[in-house]
């Protein structure tokens, strides 16, 4: 089993999210990626948002632990998605090493949240609370896409 770490950033009502395509599928999700052995939690999420981002953030809170289990490829993993702010407001984003099947980083509206982002049962979560209809108690996804 592996862990990650995924961040949840949000500036001027869009969160960012990063574009990849398999095969004839393009699809969107958080940024953040596989923790290395021996490092915490926080060290792996600020490497990750400087390889795959190119900036550094402020991590917040913890608002989601999320199973993904992929039989063909043998991959059990637990992901922590974290709410992070910017230290200043970003202007640009570039990769420094993309991640494979990755073609873009994108500033996506929130309002269109439901369209975008995986996993599917996260979207109804967020939704809300952007909306202002509930505040997130950190949440176990279980085996979710």
């Amino acid at each position: 089993m592996r862990s990650a770490a995924r961040v949840l950033l949000i500036q001027d009502d869009h969160f960012l999210a990063v574009k990849y395509k398999e095969k004839d599928r393009v699809f969107y999700a958080l940024p953040g990626g596989g923790q290395k052995k021996g490092e915490s939690l926080h060290t792996n999420f600020q490497s990750e948002c400087q390889e795959e981002l190119g900036i550094n953030v402020k991590i917040g809170e913890l608002l989601f632990v999320r199973e993904w289990f992929n039989e063909e490829l043998g991959v059990h993993q637990i992901e922590f998605i974290f709410e992070c702010t910017p230290h200043r407001k970003i202007i640009d984003i570039k990769s420094e090493i993309p991640d494979p099947n990755q073609i873009g980083i994108e500033w996506l509206p929130i309002s269109d949240m439901m369209n975008y982002i995986y996993p599917l049962r996260m979207r109804e979560h967020l939704l809300a609370m952007f909306e202002g209809h509930a505040n997130i108690v950190s949440v176990y996804l279980g085996e979710e896409n």
